[in-house]
């Protein structure tokens, strides 16, 4: 008699503990940031007047460029030419800016 009510006991633990609710707790960033889509291989981006590097590197798969809320004037050079000039605000999460 003693077995009958272990196992009865062991399967209703099994059961009640697999029923339990599960949970996913995400976080989003909503710093602000920009991403560059379709920059040449050997561009190079300024963000008010410095460098940040190759262009490439922030396509958002998965890199982006975060920055201060605020106004910015981007700038893309590929060698000596201006491919991209603009001044954008950013508030919040992401701006992603797109060559042609």
């Amino acid at each position: 008699m003693k077995i009958k009510h272990l196992c009865i006991g062991a399967i209703l633990v099994c059961i009640f503990s697999c029923a339990m609710p599960a949970t996913t707790v995400k976080t989003v960033d909503t710093r602000p940031s920009i991403s560059i889509t379709g920059a040449p291989l050997d561009s190079i981006l300024y963000v008010d007047g410095i460098s940040m590097g190759n262009a490439i590197q922030y396509n958002g798969h998965p890199n982006i460029l975060i920055i201060e809320p605020g106004t910015h004037k981007i700038l893309i050079k590929d060698g000596n030419d201006v491919i991209y000039q603009q001044t954008i605000f950013v508030e919040s999460e992401l701006k992603n800016i797109i060559l042609k």
